[in-house]
């Protein structure tokens, strides 16, 4: 076990975070021609959501499906994912793959952020961490996503408010300043 996976089950998130991972394997599962026609969307009680160009896509992708559940559940290491559900729509753009690397600041803000860490290992993997979601979080803006008013996150999706404050009630009007 790594510390990572330590300190994610500590604090009761190992669970969360090994199914998410399920989100992160699908380009590597089914390679960059199919990526390019879909975008894992979420995973949910053992469901992968899986948004498809077109119908005809999702009917084609149905014939794998389980080849791709089988590789997903070797890769997560466990067999969580049950289940694969193709939605056909449209994408509004597609997500950049690479946009750089991190600028000087950013890289300089990660030291900052986690500068009275005493264990350089560990310092290092928590700025590896925060420049590696920085670029994701660039890279879902730039690809069409926006930035919850009430509470920050990126997202994609309808309204101004993520899933999350539109599930706990906060409506789109409710900003935060």
């Amino acid at each position: 076990m790594n510390w990572t996976e330590e300190v994610l089950r500590k604090c009761n998130l190992w669970k969360d975070y090994s199914q998410q991972r399920a989100l992160l394997f699908w380009e590597d599962v089914v390679g960059e021609r199919i990526a390019r026609l879909t975008r894992a969307e979420r995973f949910t009680a053992g469901t992968l959501v899986v948004n498809v160009t077109s119908s005809t896509v999702a009917q084609e992708l149905s014939f794998f499906k389980e080849r791709y559940i089988e590789r997903i559940n070797e890769l997560l290491g466990e067999g969580i994912l049950r289940e694969i559900r193709f939605v056909p729509g449209r994408f509004e753009k597609t997500v950049p793959r690479k946009l750089g690397g991190p600028s000087a600041s950013d890289r300089e803000a990660a030291r900052a952020t986690f500068s009275q860490l005493m264990d350089p290992q560990l310092r290092r993997s928590f700025e590896r961490l925060y420049l590696a979601l920085l670029q994701r979080e660039k890279a879902l803006l730039a690809g069409g996503a926006k930035r919850c008013l009430r509470c920050g996150v990126v997202f994609r999706g309808q309204g101004e408010t993520c899933p999350g404050c539109r599930f706990g009630g906060i409506e789109d009007t409710q900003r935060t300043d």
